[in-house]
């Protein structure tokens, strides 16, 4: 649907040659993604504003996603298909259902796939009745029509931007276009129930491991880990509950986990104004000491060597 829409003074469209120049949707808070592979990157976004709420369409890609909302209100988040695939905090998410977040709240993604997502930011939703805690983000289970006819006035509203700008210049449509939003998105979450899981416990131990250990890792960024179960005694928890907990978060490995989140850290280093000449200096800072193994890793993930990536950032 992204294709079909075109700028206008009523509707953004931000799109990203790769992710190196992928821009976050800056007003749904603070995001952090690591990429799970390059191939066929198309991410892209559309924003409408409106009078108390804005609405954006996003097609994302692989990634892992560190994400913090925060709102006034709420932010409602939906698949505008069921190819939808994606786990949150350890939970996946399956259509039809609807993300809800309330107040600021910290939330681990990953997405395996692309997706094409609408997120709705509500500045305020006094007296809805929506199910959820402020500073809580819930997966909730809706009816398929119901999610059907939230995702059609989403389309419709993009499509309105698109091709007849000028009418959302008039207040009285605005606000007719406002209360259709809300409408089906009280409809969708009619009755609902959150869709908690008898793991919750568990998950809520997974999800501050994993964070305390993205923390470690951010903090000894040069430190060469030789053994997994060294990494696991700074925690004080097994090696197969530190493997579990990153597997059901992040869906990786924790060997893999690790390897990504510094190579990732290298291209970051190398696009803001790494060199060749530094390039060493880079590998060793991240725990990376062969650099042949460097080159191989990093050709196999971003489909270019660290060279090429610094040849391009220069170029820039």
């Amino acid at each position: 649907m992204l294709d079909q829409l075109r700028s206008t003074r009523a509707l953004t469209i931000n799109r990203s040659a790769d992710f190196d120049h992928f821009r976050s949707i800056e007003s749904l808070g603070d995001h952090r993604s690591i990429p799970l592979h390059w191939r066929g990157f198309a991410a892209c976004f559309a924003a409408v504003e409106l009078r108390s709420c804005s609405i954006f369409l996003q097609r994302t890609f692989p990634r892992i996603l560190q994400a913090r909302y925060r709102s006034t209100g709420a932010i409602v988040c939906y698949g505008i298909d069921d190819a939808v695939s994606a786990v949150l905090d350890g939970n996946e998410v399956r259509p039809p259902s609807i993300l809800l977040a309330r107040g600021e709240v910290a939330c681990e993604f990953v997405e395996p796939q692309a997706n094409l997502l609408a997120f709705v930011k509500f500045d305020a939703i006094e007296d809805r009745g929506w199910p959820g805690q402020t500073g809580r983000v819930r997966a909730i289970a809706t009816q398929q029509a119901a999610l059907d006819a939230l995702r059609s006035v989403t389309r419709d509203i993009f499509l309105l931007a698109s091709n007849s700008a000028d009418l959302l210049a008039e207040p009285q449509v605005v606000d007719q276009i406002e209360e259709s939003l809300l409408q089906a998105t009280d409809h969708a979450l009619q009755m609902a129930q959150p869709s908690d899981s008898p793991r919750q416990a568990d998950l809520g131990n997974y999800l501050s491991l994993v964070r305390r250990l993205d923390e470690f890792l951010q903090q000894n960024a040069s430190r060469t880990i030789h053994h997994s179960a060294e990494l696991a005694r700074e925690f004080g928890v097994s090696v197969r509950t530190l493997n579990n907990a990153v597997v059901i978060v992040r869906g990786l490995s924790l060997h893999r986990y690790i390897r990504l989140t510094r190579l990732w850290n290298v291209r970051q280093q190398l696009v803001q104004g790494g060199t060749e000449a530094t390039l060493k200096a880079i590998a060793l800072a991240n725990g990376f000491w062969h650099i042949g193994e460097l080159r191989t890793l990093y050709r196999d993930l971003f489909g270019e060597t660290p060279q090429q990536t610094v040849a391009a950032a220069r170029r820039d």
